[in-house]
């Protein structure tokens, strides 16, 4: 029934046909990249020892964010909802949302910019951590048919996202890669980016080339669901940035070479 309603929910909208039919094309097209896989594991860390080698800071104070997190109604909070959101694909998992929080909480940037926003449970974790650091707004970029295909039926994007942790949030409408060259020239500069929009080489590609030049050095770039492909490890090489991997997710700190 709901594979049933998610394709009706397809039909209505031409924009998500076109996406359903060039799907099998652009997936095919980064199965061509995905030689170097196989490097991703040695770079593979638990989240304490990651962020510990990219922040340079004491595993004591890693591990008092997370528990500090694990103790919060925040936490039981989102974990409620993502059990709304089984059987529909866009919900991160509460590891990864541990490593953002904590990311964001050491690193207290003040510009966040994320694409993929469906349910928002990646961007709750952001803006939890930006609100317990008074300071900061996140930028998220999404598409706007996600009704029955991301996020449940009778729900809207973003929908998991406490209310209260709304003020430091904006969210802009459309394809990633149209959105991100104007919203960036508009912004000038940014100490936060997540990648968790539509996982093919060529999108993880151009919006890592797109957004490079505006991370300040410092700042942190991250991407989900780096292992699917070569594209976050191709590009670290590009750029020559050292990078860490936590489970799904990759991590680069722009460091001054």
């Amino acid at each position: 029934m709901k594979n049933c309603l998610r394709k009706i929910r397809y039909l209505t909208h031409p924009y998500l046909i076109k996406r359903a039919i060039l799907k099998p094309f652009e997936e095919r097209e980064s199965q061509k990249h995905r030689l170097r896989i196989s490097e991703y594991k040695q770079y593979s860390r638990s989240i304490v020892d990651g962020i510990e080698i990219l922040m340079n800071v004491n595993k004591s104070d890693i591990v008092k964010l997370i528990r500090e997190l694990e103790d919060s109604n925040f936490l039981r909070y989102i974990n409620s909802c993502i059990e709304q959101t089984r059987g529909i694909g866009g919900s991160m998992d509460i590891e990864y949302g541990q490593l953002l929080y904590v990311l964001v909480r050491i690193s207290k940037p003040a510009v966040v910019v994320e694409t993929g926003v469906a349910n928002g449970v990646s961007s709750s974790f952001i803006l939890k951590a930006l609100d317990d650091n008074a300071r900061g707004r996140l930028y998220s970029i999404d598409l706007h048919y996600r009704e029955g295909v991301a996020v449940p039926l009778g729900k809207e994007l973003g929908w998991v996202i406490p209310w209260e942790l709304r003020n430091r949030w904006s969210l802009v409408l459309g394809e990633s890669t149209r959105i991100l060259p104007k919203l960036l020239r508009r912004l000038r500069c940014i100490d936060f980016f997540l990648h968790d929009s539509r996982h093919t080489y060529k999108t993880m590609m151009n919006e890592y080339n797109i957004v490079w030049p505006y991370l300040r050095y410092g700042g942190l770039l991250l991407s989900d669901d780096v292992i699917e492909n070569d594209a976050f490890i191709d590009f670290a090489d590009r750029v020559k940035m050292h990078f860490v991997v936590v489970g799904r997710m990759g991590v680069i700190k722009k460091v001054a070479i």
